[in-house]
């Protein structure tokens, strides 16, 4: 059964600090770790009546945080928007704006790594020179790894504020206290989920070589885009996790997308399922093991 836990914390009363600049927003709810059917989130309301603001980090896979902030106070009238967690980062991360199923306001930052700057850049540039190589990449310095974790986690225990700037020069400020107990929780989602799907999250943390392959896009063509979705114009980014085998081959495929419309998504793991095959996931020692893979396919109608 899948639960949702409440971190057990003390509560600042919710009340709004009323100040022209910037805007502050208190805690109206403890932390909740909702353990979803395929994603963890983490969740916490701030404010109070017409002001109130949901803040959600959302992770379908370790290692992938997308964050949500959901209110009123976010109204802007730009298409982008920058945040940074106070005061552990000085480079502010660049976001977009969306509307919440609710319709109020949302902004929608992807890929967020709860480093300081000089190593989210680091990480960055690494995570592009493994993209950007002919080859499979190399090993993995699993200390390297484990000191990364290390810094993650003492980035989210300095962390104690997070400054959104909308529009006009006007921000607003989430006063989330240290973030680290609430972080330890969501990592901790991260790995029961894995077990979920039959992944060993000990046998993970060896894998020195990931699942690799030279190209996603060799699987898919022009040809595979549904053509009832082909003659509506419609359009889609599909999520997708794939289960894969210590010989490479996928095992089972689940989309991670909402689209109303479901045919984006199997056509995505149909074809992943009968085309894909993958150099397999390695321990140091050579061996091969299971691992999971995820990525993005994008279904995009041509000039």
């Amino acid at each position: 059964m899948r639960l949702s836990v409440f971190l057990a914390c003390a509560l600042v009363a919710p009340v709004l600090m009323a100040a022209a600049q910037p805007m502050r927003l208190q805690p109206s709810s403890q932390w909740v770790v909702d353990y979803a059917a395929d994603s963890c989130r983490l969740v916490r309301n701030f404010g109070v009546g017409k002001d109130e603001t949901k803040f959600a980090l959302e992770s379908e896979s370790p290692g992938q945080v997308d964050m949500l902030v959901v209110g009123n106070p976010l109204a802007n009238n730009t298409e982008e928007v920058s945040a940074r967690f106070l005061p552990v980062q000085v480079k502010p991360m660049t976001g977009r704006t969306a509307i919440a199923e609710d319709r109020r306001p949302a902004l929608l930052w992807s890929q967020v790594v709860f480093l300081p700057d000089d190593l989210a850049e680091k990480k960055k540039k690494s995570d592009e020179a493994r993209h950007k190589t002919t080859g499979r990449p190399p090993a993995l310095d699993l200390a390297e790894e484990a000191r990364t974790k290390a810094m993650r986690q003492d980035f989210a225990s300095k962390a104690n504020e997070l400054e959104i700037n909308t529009h006009r020069g006007r921000s607003v400020v989430l006063e989330t206290g240290p973030l680290g107990e609430a972080m330890k929780a969501f990592d901790k989602c991260g790995r029961d989920s894995l077990r979920d799907w039959g992944v060993d999250p000990d046998l993970e943390d060896k894998i020195v070589r990931p699942l690799w392959t030279p190209s996603v896009a060799k699987w898919f063509s022009a040809s595979d885009y549904p053509q009832r979705m082909l003659v509506l114009e419609q359009e889609s980014v599909v999520k997708v996790r794939l289960l894969v085998d210590a010989r490479g081959r996928p095992t089972k495929c689940t989309s991670l997308s909402h689209f109303k419309e479901s045919s984006f998504n199997d056509v995505v793991c149909a074809k992943f399922m009968d085309r894909a095959h993958f150099e397999p996931a390695e321990l140091a020692d050579g061996t091969k093991v299971p691992s999971f893979y995820t990525t993005v396919i994008t279904f995009m109608m041509g000039n």
